[in-house]
């Protein structure tokens, strides 16, 4: 599962490329807007900052734009950045990975196995995906979905 934290930068990012090349968007905007508390969008839009993915100006006039075109940032990029890998467990990690502790020897483990492929597949399709690209929204899922 992403974080909330994973979850409200991707939605002040989308907001975000939504209004590329219009100039600085106000932190309140993006916060009321979107629906993320604006200390902690601070902090997330700091950390962007901080990854070169967007940049800010203070002042009356200032506010936060993306720092590149949204057709050169991908969601896999994306959640990355704030979650440090896309891997459901350490040991499936390209970038960050680690041993699992109480578990099998890497080699020998199905689990890390079927979870790498996972992990493979996830990025293939987030890797591909940017923030230019047009979300088709769904329904809802009813009761019995769910």
């Amino acid at each position: 599962m992403l974080s909330q934290k994973t979850r409200y930068a991707i939605r002040a990012m989308q907001h975000l490329a939504d209004r590329y090349g219009e100039g600085p968007v106000q932190l309140a905007a993006i916060a009321d807007e979107q629906n993320i508390p604006a200390k902690f969008l601070t902090v997330i839009l700091s950390e962007l900052t901080r990854a070169g993915l967007v940049e800010s100006l203070r002042g009356r006039d200032g506010g936060y734009w993306l720092a590149i075109p949204p057709v050169d940032i991908t969601y896999g990029d994306l959640i990355r950045h704030m979650r440090g890998s896309l891997a459901l467990v350490p040991c499936a990690s390209r970038f960050a990975h680690e041993k699992c502790k109480n578990c099998l020897e890497e080699g020998e483990c199905r689990t890390r196995a079927l979870l790498l492929d996972v992990r493979d597949r996830t990025a293939q399709i987030l890797d591909e995906i940017r923030l230019s690209d047009p979300i088709t929204l769904v329904p809802a899922f009813t009761e019995d979905e769910a």
